[in-house]
């Protein structure tokens, strides 16, 4: 190794893992002191909870439906989200709240650019929810929950209906109404009084095992009883007889010879 020079061997020496505090100018960095504010770099500009843009739509949603008896103007709606005009989410926002598509909760009037919530269900009154379920072609219930989103009242209100005969009512075991139905009292007739007794007379009873044999006792079926399977006559199909191959060449029978009674 005399070919290497006396100072190549500290030259191709690896570098030391552990930081300099020299800088490259050769001068060495000062350590920041204790108690010194630390240093604030860079962030991006919008880093607020809440300033997204669909997040101030949900905000502007919940502003309407707790006001869903009144219209209100696009600067009031902007006033309550404090954004200032020239703000570039006052035209977002301006375009999503006229957004026409069946998830948009919020209706616009074009003349005198008003929005207000629009619930699910535009029912807000008994007087509506009748001329809904009359004119409706079937008979299918509506939700409570779904009338809820914008009728405030009307747990009481269907309750003062039911009261009423004026409609039907399907409530959970703990009373609270769950579906609601048109009713034509009319077609409520009042029963005989003395078919009524008759019909309450009836006991019946309230073990099971007992209310089965006084069915059974009466020549009728208790919906408890095993289902019997009586086996049948099962008929073997006869085979017939079996028939051969396919036949090939038919179109020679006439020219080829039979050698059938040669078989042994």
């Amino acid at each position: 190794m005399s070919f290497l020079k006396a100072g190549s061997a500290s030259a191709m020496n690896a570098p030391s893992p552990t930081p300099s505090n020299s800088s490259a100018s050769g001068t060495k960095r000062k350590r920041p002191t204790d108690g010194a504010p630390p240093v604030v770099y860079s962030q991006p500009q919008d880093t607020g909870t809440g300033e997204h843009v669909f997040t101030r739509l949900t905000y502007v949603n919940d502003f309407l439906r707790e006001r869903k008896d009144k219209w209100h103007s696009f600067d009031d709606i902007m006033g309550y989200l404090n954004i200032q005009p020239g703000h570039v989410q006052r035209e977002q926002l301006r375009q999503l709240m006229r957004a026409d598509n069946q998830g948009n909760r919020i209706s616009w009037d074009k003349a005198n650019e008003k929005y207000t919530y629009k619930p699910k269900l535009n029912i807000r009154n008994p007087a509506q929810l009748k001329g809904h379920l009359q004119a409706q072609k079937s008979a299918m219930g509506l939700q409570i929950k779904d009338l809820k989103d914008g009728w405030t009242s009307v747990a009481d209100d269907i309750t003062k209906m039911e009261d009423k005969k004026e409609v039907l009512v399907r409530r959970a075991k703990d009373g609270v109404p769950k579906t609601v139905w048109g009713n034509d009292a009319s077609l409520m007739l009042p029963m005989d009084p003395v078919f009524a007794k008759s019909w309450h007379a009836v006991h019946v009873p309230d073990n099971p095992d007992e209310l089965r044999k006084v069915l059974l006792a009466n020549k009728l079926t208790a919906a408890t009883q095993a289902k019997v399977i009586v086996p049948g006559k099962t008929t073997k199909k006869k085979k017939g007889p079996r028939r051969g191959g396919k036949q090939t060449n038919t179109h020679m029978i006439g020219i080829l010879k039979d050698f059938s009674g040669m078989r042994k």
